[in-house]
């Protein structure tokens, strides 16, 4: 085609050896996914291995002037026309379950390009819409990334902006749901999907155990409110605080009880 090799090299195309040898196909024996800016440019790609024993599953493109994956989502341009026309917003975490959810009808749908989620992609998603959910294994790892992805959204809050966290069934994620159970099951996880002040609650409360002394309780406290004291906008942080101080009058109901019984 004429094209300069570097430029083929630089652009993530093709990969040159450390040994000097020939430059070749960086996604050779890969299903490849064009990956576009807002405008629908390819500015990258996404490369799935055909073989199970490859040593990446997942290959993107390397960070080039024109491919930011902090700054990118996998089908982000076609999500962004879904949210025009009222349909949720739902990030998902492989370019595989992303189809699936569009083929499905959930045309919403995108995924974060090998990274976790960044301040950035979440600026995108709030663009797009006011409440994105954002879909987590059920497992402890997913349930660990859904609690550092809560930590990272919240100082960011502003009203009527948040996120909220849908828990997929333990081992499956959202393409293998839609294969094995439907559109129906799927469409049940995004109903469930719980708001992030319950999911902050959650995570200081593993267990609903009650603590049982004074010190516990008040550390308890604490947590949840340096946790509302880190979103910056004062209107939305006033009122976690007073969520915060409603749900710990009930929580703690019946420690009061008891005591007041003299058990």
């Amino acid at each position: 085609k004429g094209i300069d090799p570097r430029l083929i090299i630089e652009a993530g195309i093709a990969t040159k050896p450390d040994d000097g040898g020939a430059p070749y196909d960086a996604f050779r024996e890969r299903i490849v996914f064009p990956i576009r800016d807002p405008r629908g440019r390819c500015i990258g790609f996404g490369g799935r291995a055909m073989d199970p024993n490859a040593r990446a599953k997942y290959l993107n493109s390397p960070e080039t002037e024109i491919f930011k994956k902090r700054m990118t989502l996998y089908n982000g341009q076609s999500a962004r026309e879904a949210a025009r026309s009222k349909k949720p917003v739902i990030v998902v975490e492989g370019y595989l379950d992303v189809i699936a959810a569009v083929m499905a009808g959930f045309e919403g749908a995108v995924a974060p390009l090998g990274t976790a989620l960044t301040e950035d992609h979440l600026n995108l998603l709030w663009r797009m819409n006011e409440q994105p959910i954002l879909c987590f294994d059920g497992d402890e790892a997913g349930q660990r990334a859904a609690a550092r992805t809560a930590d990272l959204a919240l100082p960011m809050l502003q009203p009527g902006r948040t996120i909220r966290i849908a828990t997929l069934p333990d081992g499956l994620d959202p393409d293998d749901l839609i294969k094995k159970q439907g559109r129906a099951a799927f469409a049940d996880v995004l109903d469930r999907a719980r708001s992030l002040s319950d999911m902050i609650w959650s995570i200081e409360t593993t267990g609903g155990i009650v603590p049982e002394t004074p010190e516990a309780r008040a550390a308890l406290e604490a947590r949840l409110r340096a946790r509302a004291n880190s979103i910056v906008d004062q209107s939305v942080r006033r009122h976690y605080l007073q969520a915060i101080d409603e749900k710990l009058v009930a929580f703690l109901a019946p420690v009061r009880a008891e005591r007041f019984d003299g058990r």
